[in-house]
């Protein structure tokens, strides 16, 4: 049997709710894409709902949500929530932006896997996806 070619990680990017700024994630996407990632943005003002029925839809491995206006303490558990309620709880929640160290335990243990506050750099953010990714096949190989 001939093995099928590796199919690339399709991450979905987000912005929840009033937070119109698109600076950050619209570098997070070109590195993302540079680094042979499908890459699919949903834009601005979504609600928790939205992004749940699109990563859905989209078939994506990874939800990434960027966020600079507070709000993430109620939005990134809900998500967590009606992704794990649609049966996409295995996708892979990340979150970055402005996200006060003091929130970041408590997003967490709600269900976001992994913060990366303003500044991270997008290679730490790319070889962090990277490693997941070959955990996961590797996983699913087993």
């Amino acid at each position: 049997m001939e093995d099928l070619p590796e199919r690339p990680l399709r991450v979905l990017l987000a912005k929840l709710g009033m937070d119109t700024h698109t600076v950050g994630v619209t570098i997070i996407a070109h590195a993302l894409r540079e680094a042979g990632m499908e890459v699919i943005f949903t834009g601005l003002k979504q609600t928790p709902e939205m992004v749940a029925a699109a990563a859905v839809q989209e078939d994506v491995d990874v939800v990434g949500i960027s966020t600079l206006s507070a709000g993430h303490t109620r939005s990134l558990p809900k998500l967590a929530r009606l992704l794990r309620e649609a049966g996409a709880g295995d996708k892979l929640l990340l979150a970055g932006g402005v996200i006060p160290e003091e929130d970041q335990a408590f997003l967490t243990e709600a269900g976001v896997h992994k913060i990366f506050t303003m500044g991270a750099d997008t290679r730490d953010i790319v070889t962090y996806l990277r490693g997941w990714w070959a955990e996961r096949q590797a996983a699913e190989a087993a």
